[in-house]
């Protein structure tokens, strides 16, 4: 592994090494929700940067939990690489209610030199993975490399599912884009999405956050058709025009995919959410490694007013009993590679001591 800068008030290189393949891992509208103190020369504490939730778009938090279980998972697989075994405790310092203080830990993580253990053949693809948010092509997915998919993780008390069917994939176009526009019709989500999906910004100023058009699919003949019309109407229009277009992306990136998969929990607890991010990011590696591209579509998934009916139907079409969370949808599908979304410097996760 490449050396990094040391960090000051970090213990050195290896910590630094470790947190640069943390960072990495996917989080809502790429807002990167962490930050982390360290105790002595072992111990890591994780925490909820609230500077950096949203409110709106994400109103309990659990996708913001969702991404700290993703950053743990790519940790731990990040220590192994240089001989470090990691005991993670969960929320350690109190159950998590509805509401998580800024100072409570998401996870308390010690690390423990261990020249035998393990490394993670998935290591080589967390610089590798990515969101991909275009249009996916025709090819279908072998049933051996979604069999690989749901064998990726083996974290507690979640479970996964996935479909291929033409019939349930047509039904689950029209639920996605219903849940969307639900989404969009609320002022502070449409805000809030547009603050970091930055469509309606003209300026070629670069963001350590957040999204771009070409990020989103906006990209060649036929996403310049589409957002060709945003740069030309009225500004009073512009708010109407860009939901309007992120339907449609939508619609459209939900229509190639090949096959739809899902992960879920029994409960829906702050231990389920984190656990469901870790079994996420397995999967998603594992998919980097064969190739496959991946997109979670979430939106159907918050409970927004007027959202209920269409995530009923949804857990119809999945099977799942109402007495589960389904924590993370994801579209797959082959399409070429994108590049890898900005994220904030290491020495950013650090959050100060008073």
């Amino acid at each position: 592994m490449n050396e990094q800068p040391k960090i000051r008030g970090a213990p050195g290189d290896t910590l630094c090494c470790i947190l640069s393949h943390s960072v990495l891992a996917p989080s809502p509208l790429n807002t990167q929700p962490w930050a982390v103190t360290t105790r002595g020369d072992h111990t890591l504490d994780l925490f909820l940067e609230t500077t950096r939730l949203l409110p709106h778009i994400d109103p309990t938090s659990r996708q913001a939990c969702i991404s700290c279980g993703a950053f743990i998972e790519n940790l731990d697989i990040a220590a192994r690489e240089v001989g470090l075994r990691t005991d993670i405790a969960l929320f350690p310092s109190t159950w998590p209610g509805a509401i998580i203080s800024p100072d409570q830990p998401v996870a308390e993580i010690e690390f423990t030199h261990d020249s035998g253990i393990a490394v993670d053949p998935l290591f080589s693809w967390i610089k590798v993975r990515h969101t991909n948010r275009r249009i996916f092509t025709k090819e279908l997915i072998p049933s051996e490399v979604l069999s690989a998919l749901a064998e990726a993780s083996d974290e507690p008390y979640t479970t996964f599912g996935f479909s291929a069917d033409s019939t349930f994939r047509q039904e689950l176009v029209e639920l996605i884009t219903r849940a969307t526009e639900i989404t969009l019709t609320d002022g502070n989500r449409f805000s809030e999405i547009v603050s970091y999906v930055r469509i309606l910004r003209t300026s070629g100023n670069t963001y350590p956050d957040g999204y771009g058009t070409r990020d989103i699919g906006l990209h060649g003949i036929h996403g310049w058709l589409l957002y060709l019309p945003l740069r030309v109407v009225p500004e009073r229009l512009k708010n109407d025009y860009a939901g309007g277009l992120l339907v449609r992306l939508v619609r459209k990136q939900a229509e190639s995919a090949a096959a739809w998969g899902w992960i879920a929990t029994k409960g829906n607890s702050r231990h389920d959410q984190v656990r469901a991010g870790r079994a996420y990011e397995r999967v998603h590696l594992t998919a980097a490694s064969v190739g496959l591209s991946l997109q979670p579509m979430t939106h159907i998934l918050e409970s927004y007013q007027g959202m209920e009916e269409v995530y009923g139907r949804f857990l119809n079409l999945i099977g799942i009993p109402d007495t589960h969370t389904v924590q993370v949808l994801f579209r797959l599908g082959y399409s070429d590679p994108e590049t890898r979304r900005a994220r904030r410097p290491v020495k950013d996760l650090f959050r100060s001591m008073h």
